[in-house]
């Protein structure tokens, strides 16, 4: 079984732990790699679908894995078991991660493992209310989309403004993929602000440009 580029990304993360839990599971193939590998020695393959829920739980007698992989019908980490230490959220919306890292009892989870399709700013302007630190993060291409990874372990956080938008190790590292996204924003936000009329949307958008020339620099 192969994963795409993204969730094998996801899944070298969960290395080491016990008990995994994926939210949003889908067709669960990202559980069944991590056990098979031996990343983990236990899963679970969570969806609150009932037609992924039906794929997930085919896929995993296919392979030989009801032992490992429990797939239950269920909504963000509310129902995860006592002893899930790392949770992967992948492909969906940053927001829509937020809400589920704020109102859900984490638990004895060690690690988070995010993969959000847009909006990751969102997710780091919560950690420190939600007592998460970043351990690592990174921007990289899939199929000709850019995507984030946000990996997080409990701790405190302290993000400044421009951290939060852009991420401290991203903006440590500053990566080919990180780089070229934000010059992209960057040629993109300097033709469109010619066009645009309304006052404030304008100086939103120059704000923008002088944070992206803030860290190009």
């Amino acid at each position: 079984m192969k994963l795409s580029r993204r969730l094998s990304l996801c899944a070298k993360y969960t290395d080491g732990f016990l008990n995994l839990a994926d939210i949003g599971t889908d067709h669960a193939l990202l559980p069944i790699v991590c056990v098979k590998n031996g990343y983990v020695i236990k899963a679970q393959a969570i969806d609150n679908k009932r037609g992924p829920f039906v794929i997930a739980f085919s896929n995993v007698k296919r392979y030989n894995q009801q032992d490992r992989i429990s797939v239950k019908l269920s909504d963000g980490i509310s129902e995860i078991d006592e002893d899930t230490d790392v949770v992967v959220i992948a492909g969906m919306g940053g927001d829509l991660i937020s809400q589920i890292l704020s109102k859900d009892d984490k638990k004895n989870v060690k690690r988070f493992i995010l993969q959000p399709n847009n909006n990751p700013e969102i997710i780091r302007a919560i950690l420190k209310s939600i007592n998460y630190k970043i351990y690592d993060e990174l921007v990289f291409e899939d199929q000709k989309k850019m995507y984030d990874i946000i990996v997080i372990e409990q701790g405190e956080s302290d993000l400044t403004e421009i951290e939060i938008e852009f991420g401290p190790i991203n903006l440590k590292n500053k990566s080919h993929y990180f780089l070229k996204r934000l010059n992209k924003e960057y040629e993109y936000l300097k033709l469109v602000v010619k066009n645009v009329e309304n006052i404030v949307e304008k100086e939103k958008i120059k704000t923008r440009l002088n944070q992206i020339e803030e860290v190009l620099s």
